[in-house]
């Protein structure tokens, strides 16, 4: 299989979305006035999360707030020469008050918009534990994660998109790297710097209040161009061909992210016909095309493509399907995030998160009122990675002298 792609790979672009008003509406202030650095701290001296082609990510804390409070903040790079002040700022803002806009478990939380040094900075929930890409990496979803512990990832993120979906927001780069796990273990979704509004106000609109979803109807498709990490792009995105909805991406993606922590990498280095083991998904599904014209996968004996061992070898026939019809080569025939979640191999997926933050059952309410066939249960998962055992470094020197000391 492909290596997952590397943090910062990938043909990511923060363009401008098609739908961004003239003028936004984002109150913002000076990140010195509010937060101080966790240097402040012990133990957290100076502490970088991450960094990349955008922006770095550090560790803060609010000035009158407790010292157990903390928050990541990503400071923005600082305008390109080609860029116009302007289009610079609409991008910020831009990703700023769509990420402000949201309110769901599994979408990691945005509290402000600062400005330090010239420069912009967004602070947003601190996930302790970070990205699900280091947790593959380490190759955790092969020795420690279970299939529930994995079905149980996947239910999260296909309920994030569907929230996205459902309030005329596509995210359009779905990555192991843009999922986040927090203190208790559930995922959250990052990033949204190359979203697409593509239905209803922008919630940076002063008419919008600050929310999404308002006054949605037509569907505004996005422009060719290509933007996220390569692996996990669909291939009507890469062909540059035509104009194209984004939901159907984001339900490819979401198919890559659970495929490539079944099997430690993704499928393929990109979903395009001159990269082998792409070629051949492809040609399973040309031939089984021939046969079945309308392209609809059923639960017949042939009502799948065969696509290989990365499907064949899928825990069980209903999940197989799924992934092949997350993946099917023809967007408008992909199934939506909506059937998604509502597949039988999902809806009966018993998951650790909430489905919102309006859900107030405790644990033992959801135990309890279980009670219909297929309704799932808030379930106690243990999600959290098991803690690295470094050897103290005045015993470092004995331990690599070999047997005895």
């Amino acid at each position: 299989y492909s290596k997952p792609a590397a943090q910062g790979t990938g043909l990511k672009a923060r363009r401008l979305s098609t739908s961004l008003p003239d003028e936004f509406h984002v109150d913002f202030c000076e990140l010195n006035r509010e937060y101080k650095s966790s240097s402040f701290l012990p133990g957290r001296r100076g502490q970088i999360l991450g960094k990349g082609a955008t922006a770095t990510v550090t560790l803060m804390c609010r000035k009158e707030g407790s010292k157990d409070e903390l928050y990541a903040v990503k400071e923005y790079r600082g305008r390109d020469k080609s860029e116009k002040e302007d289009e610079y700022i609409k991008k910020v803002q831009s990703e700023y008050s769509i990420a402000k806009s949201l309110n769901h478990p599994n979408i990691v939380t945005t509290v402000r918009l600062c400005t330090s040094r010239n420069r912009w900075n967004h602070v947003m929930e601190y996930c302790s534990v970070g990205e699900l890409y280091g947790l593959v990496e380490k190759g955790l979803f092969q020795s420690h994660y279970k299939l529930e512990d994995r079905m149980c990832f996947f239910k999260q993120l296909v309920r994030g998109v569907d929230y996205l979906h459902s309030h005329g927001i596509a995210h359009r780069d779905i990555k192991l790297e843009n999922l986040l796990m927090d203190k208790d273990g559930r995922l959250k979704i990052t990033d949204f710097g190359v979203s697409e509004v593509f239905s209803g106000e922008h919630p940076g609109l002063r008419a919008a209040g600050g929310q999404c979803g308002k006054n949605m109807g037509a569907v505004r498709r996005c422009a060719p161009g290509i933007c996220g990490s390569l692996p996990y792009i669909a291939p009507e995105v890469l062909a540059k061909e035509s104009d194209y909805d984004p939901r159907p991406l984001d339900v490819w993606s979401c198919a890559i992210v659970f495929l490539t922590m079944t099997y430690g990498g993704s499928p393929w280095q990109a979903a395009k016909p001159e990269y082998e083991h792409y070629a051949k998904y492809l040609n399973g599904w040309k031939t089984w095309l021939n046969a079945h014209p309308d392209g609809n996968i059923t639960d017949a004996v042939d009502g799948a493509p065969k696509c290989g061992p990365i499907f064949a070898n899928l825990p069980s026939s209903p999940l197989k399907r799924l992934m092949l019809k997350m993946l099917h080569p023809i967007p408008e025939k992909r199934i939506n995030i909506r059937d998604v979640l509502t597949s039988a191999c999902v809806r009966t997926v018993e998951c650790c998160s909430p489905e919102s933050y309006d859900d107030t059952f405790s644990l033992e309410d959801m135990r309890k009122a279980r009670g219909a066939s297929g309704m799932s249960v808030l379930k106690n998962h243990k999600h959290l990675p098991p803690r690295e055992h470094k050897t103290p470094k005045a015993l470092q020197h004995r331990f690599d002298m070999g047997h005895g000391w």
